[in-house]
C-alpha cells in the first residue's frame, strides 16, 4: 500500500467516524416518541385481491403493501387501483437478466420498485425511502433514483438502522412499508412498535404458516431492509393524464412483443413470465370501463382472457418446449389483438 493510498483511507476512516458521530449526537436526538404505538391497519392479501376479479396470482405482496399503507389515508383505496395509477398497466417488456445468451424475463414497463412508488405519487402521495448503503441492494437497486424522480425524500443510512426515526413516523400515525422485517423477510407493514416488539402485517400470512396476517415480533437488529413510507400531497393524477400516460405506453410495448416473440422463436429461453402482464390488463380493463372507454376495455378483457393459461407457468417448468410454445403461441394472438386497438387510442387526448 502507497504513501498516498494510506492517506486516503485514513481520511475516509475518519469521514465515516464523523458521520456516526453526526448521526449518534444530532439527528437521533431530534426524535421523540412514545415507548410503544400501534394502528390497526386494514389488512390486503395480493392473492385473495386478484381471486376476486379473476386468477389469484401472488408475488404482488410489494403491492399489497402500498394499497395497505395508502388505504390507512383513504378508506376507498383499492388494491386494483393501486396497480392501474402506476400508468403502465397495459404495458410490455423484457430483458436479458445473464447476457443475449442466458434467457428473457417479460414483464410490464417499470419494475416492482417503480410500481409501487409511481402509484402512490400519482394517487397523491409522497414517497420517503430510508435503505442502507451498503446492503440490500443499496449500492445499485432502483429505489434511490425513483424516489428523486418523483419529488420523495431518499436517504440512505450507514450504521446502525434509524429506528428513533422509524418509531417517530410511526407514532405519528403513519405505517411503514418493508421489503423485509424480522417478522418476514418479504414485503410487510410495521403498523407499530413496542420497546422489544415489531408489529407487523404479513400480506400473504401462509407464507409465514400462519392464518392471522398481523404478527409481533422482537425488533433484534431493526429494520435493515429498505423502509418507505407516504404522506399525502393533494396532487393526485386527473384520469385525463392517467389516460395519456397508458396511452404513452402503447406503441413501445407492441414493438417489444414483437421482438420478443421473435427471439422466442429464434430459441431463447425463458426464465420468468410475470403474472403482471395479465394482472395489468385485467385491472386496466376495470378502469377503462368505469372511465367510459368501451372499446378498450373489452379489447384488453380479451387480452386477459388470452393471458389466462400463462398464469400458472412458472420455473422451472417455464424452460419446458411446451411451456415456451405456448408462450408464443398466447402472445401472437395478445399481439394482433392490442394492435387492433390503437385505432381506439389515438382517440384519447
Amino acid at each position: 500500500m502507497t504513501q498516498k493510498t494510506k492517506i486516503y483511507l485514513i481520511a475516509f476512516i475518519a469521514l465515516i467516524i464523523l458521520a456516526a458521530f453526526g448521526y449518534f449526537y444530532f439527528i437521533k436526538n431530534n426524535y421523540s416518541y412514545p415507548a410503544e404505538y400501534k394502528m390497526n391497519l386494514t389488512h390486503i392479501s395480493d392473492i385473495a385481491e386478484t381471486a376476486k376479479y379473476g386468477k389469484a396470482a401472488g408475488g404482488n405482496c410489494y403491492l399489497a403493501t402500498t394499497a395497505m399503507l395508502l388505504k390507512h389515508f383513504d378508506p376507498s383505496i383499492e388494491f386494483w387501483k393501486v396497480f392501474v395509477y402506476q400508468g403502465s398497466a397495459v404495458s410490455f417488456n423484457y430483458y436479458w437478466p445473464n447476457g443475449a445468451n442466458g434467457g428473457t424475463m417479460a414483464n410490464l414497463a417499470d419494475s416492482s420498485t417503480g410500481i409501487l412508488l409511481t402509484a402512490a405519487s400519482n394517487l397523491g402521495y409522497t414517497p420517503h425511502v430510508r435503505m442502507n448503503r451498503f446492503v440490500n441492494g443499496g449500492m445499485g437497486s432502483g429505489w434511490p433514483d425513483m424516489a428523486k424522480k418523483l419529488g420523495g425524500d431518499f436517504r440512505y443510512h450507514y450504521f446502525s438502522q434509524p429506528m428513533d426515526e422509524y418509531k417517530s413516523i410511526i407514532a405519528s400515525d403513519i405505517p411503514l412499508g418493508t421489503s423485509g422485517s424480522p417478522c418476514h423477510d418479504d414485503f410487510n407493514v410495521i403498523e407499530g412498535y413496542s420497546e422489544k416488539e415489531l408489529f407487523a402485517i404479513i400480506p400473504d400470512p401462509s407464507d409465514v404458516n400462519r392464518t392471522d396476517p398481523k404478527i409481533s415480533c422482537p425488533i433484534g437488529s431493526g429494520l435493515t431492509h429498505t423502509v418507505f413510507w407516504f404522506t399525502p400531497d393533494g396532487n393526485k393524477i386527473s384520469d385525463k393524464d392517467l389516460m395519456l400516460k397508458m396511452k404513452g405506453a402503447v406503441n413501445g410495448s407492441l414493438e417489444a412483443m414483437e421482438r420478443y416473440i421473435k427471439n422466442l422463436k429464434e430459441g431463447a429461453d425463458v426464465i420468468e413470465f410475470s403474472q403482471k402482464i395479465y394482472l395489468g390488463r385485467e385491472f386496466a380493463s376495470m378502469y377503462l370501463q368505469e372511465q367510459g372507454y368501451i372499446e378498450l376495455a373489452t379489447g384488453y378483457k380479451k387480452s386477459t382472457e388470452l393471458l389466462l393459461p400463462l398464469v400458472n407457468i412458472y420455473p422451472p417448468d417455464i424452460n419446458k418446449k411446451e411451456s415456451k410454445d405456448s408462450i408464443i403461441a398466447q402472445m401472437e394472438k395478445v399481439l394482433e389483438n392490442e394492435k387492433s386497438l390503437v385505432k381506439y387510442w389515438e382517440a384519447v387526448n
